[in-house]
C-alpha cells in the first residue's frame, strides 16, 4: 500500500509535467518570465500539489504523506519565489479542506518554509542545473521529514514510512526533473530547427517557406477578422551589373545591409522575406493600402539615399523598384500576381519606382 501510493504520486507528477509542458511549450516559465505567467504557473503547481495530496498515504488519524513539495520545488526551480509562494498558498488551502487539526497547522508552516526557501534558493543561488535541483530536493525533504517527525507521537512507527518517503521523493524528484528537462530541451531544439528552416542563410530574413506560412496566417485573419494586409515585392535595380563590377562578395554585403534597412522600415507589423537573389517580399499585417504606399515610398527614398560600403572601403548607391498590392483592393488569391505585375511595370517605367496594379481595372498607379 505504501509503495503503491508513492508510485501513484510519481506517475501523477510525470503526467502532470507533460500536460503542463504542452500547455506552455511556446511560453515556458523562467526566472525572467512576467508576473502573469509566474502567477498562472504557481496556480497550476498548487492544483498539482492538491491532486498529489488526494493520493497520499495516511500514516495516522492526522498525518498524510505525499510528494506535494516536489510540485513547489518544480516551479521554484524554473520561476523562482513568486510561483513557489503562490503554489504554497494554494496547497495550504487544499490541506485545510481535507481537515483542520494540529497536523494541518504544522503543514502550513512546512509548506511556507518550502515555498519561500526553494524560491529564494532558485532565485539567488547560482548553480548548475543538477546541483540546484539537488539542493532544492534536499532542502524541501529535510523540512518535510522534520514536520513529519514533529507531528508523529510514536516516533518508532514512522521510521520506515519516513525512509520510504525520502527515497520516493529523491528518486521521483530526479525522474520528474529529468523528464521535464528532456521534453523542454527537445521542444527548444525543435523550435530552433524550425526557426532555422524558416531563415535565409545569407541575410537572416525569413525565406520562401516562411512566406507561405505567414501569408496563409494573414489570409485567414483577413477572412475571419477582416484584418487587411499588404504585400510589397522589392527588386534591386541593375544588381547583376553590381555583381559583375564588384564581385559576388560585394553583392552579398549589399544584400545583407539592404535586408537590415528593409527590416527597419517594415516595422513591427512587417514580415520581411528574401524570395531569392536580389528580390525581397514584405507582408504588412493589419496595414491599409495607403499605409503600405507610404511605407514603400519611405523605403525607396531610404535606400536611394543610403551609401553602401563594399570591400570595406568603396561606397556606392543603389535603387530599388517596388510593387504593391493590398487586400483592400485585391482578393488574397490575386495579391502576389498583382504586386508582381506592379513590380514589372515599375521596372519597365524606368526603375527606382513604387507602383501598384489593379487586376480588376488593369490600371497601375
Amino acid at each position: 500500500m505504501m509503495i503503491s501510493s508513492f508510485f501513484v504520486n510519481i506517475s501523477i507528477m510525470i503526467s502532470f509535467t507533460f500536460l503542463w509542458h504542452q500547455l506552455f511549450k511556446k511560453n515556458q516559465l523562467t526566472l525572467k518570465s512576467g508576473y502573469k505567467l509566474k502567477m498562472i504557473d504557481g496556480i497550476i503547481a498548487g492544483i498539482f500539489g492538491i491532486l498529489l495530496m488526494h493520493y497520499s498515504l495516511t500514516i495516522n488519524t492526522i498525518t498524510i504523506l505525499d510528494l506535494r513539495h516536489i510540485a513547489i520545488a518544480m516551479v521554484a526551480f524554473y520561476g523562482g519565489i513568486i510561483p513557489a509562494v503562490i503554489a504554497s498558498v494554494i496547497i495550504i488551502m487544499g490541506r485545510y479542506v481535507i481537515d483542520i487539526n494540529f497536523s494541518s497547522h504544522v503543514a502550513l508552516v512546512m509548506i511556507l518554509l518550502i515555498g519561500t526557501g526553494t524560491g529564494l534558493i532558485s532565485q539567488y543561488l547560482r548553480l548548475s542545473t543538477w546541483k540546484k535541483w539537488t539542493v532544492l530536493l534536499l532542502y524541501s525533504q529535510v523540512i518535510f521529514t522534520s514536520a513529519f517527525v514533529f507531528v508523529s507521537p510514536d516516533k518508532s512507527e514512522i521510521v520506515i514510512p519516513a525512509i520510504l518517503h525520502a527515497f520516493s521523493s529523491i528518486a521521483g524528484g530526479y525522474l520528474v526533473i529529468y523528464f521535464a528537462l528532456y521534453i523542454r530541451n527537445s521542444t527548444e531544439a525543435f523550435y530552433q530547427l524550425q526557426q532555422t528552416s524558416y531563415k535565409d542563410h545569407l541575410t537572416g530574413l525569413y525565406n520562401v517557406r516562411a512566406y507561405d506560412h505567414f501569408f496563409n496566417e494573414f489570409s485567414e485573419n483577413n477572412k475571419q477578422l477582416r484584418q487587411h494586409f499588404s504585400l510589397l515585392i522589392i527588386d534591386v535595380d541593375f544588381f547583376k551589373k553590381i555583381n559583375d563590377a564588384y564581385g559576388h562578395q560585394a553583392g552579398d554585403e549589399i544584400l545583407i545591409k539592404l535586408a537590415q534597412l528593409i527590416n527597419k522600415e517594415a516595422g513591427q507589423r512587417g514580415k520581411v522575406f528574401r524570395k531569392g537573389g536580389e528580390e525581397f517580399t514584405v507582408l504588412l499585417n493589419q496595414c491599409s493600402y495607403s499605409e503600405s504606399v507610404e511605407i514603400a515610398h519611405r523605403l525607396q527614398k531610404t535606400i536611394s539615399k543610403h551609401k553602401f560600403y563594399i570591400n570595406n572601403a568603396e561606397k556606392i548607391s543603389i535603387t530599388i523598384s517596388i510593387g504593391i498590392s493590398s487586400t483592400e483592393r485585391e482578393k488574397t488569391e490575386h495579391l502576389f500576381e498583382s504586386a508582381d505585375h506592379a513590380l514589372y511595370i515599375a521596372k519597365k517605367s524606368g526603375r527606382n519606382q513604387v507602383c501598384e496594379y489593379d487586376t480588376l481595372t488593369d490600371k497601375h498607379y
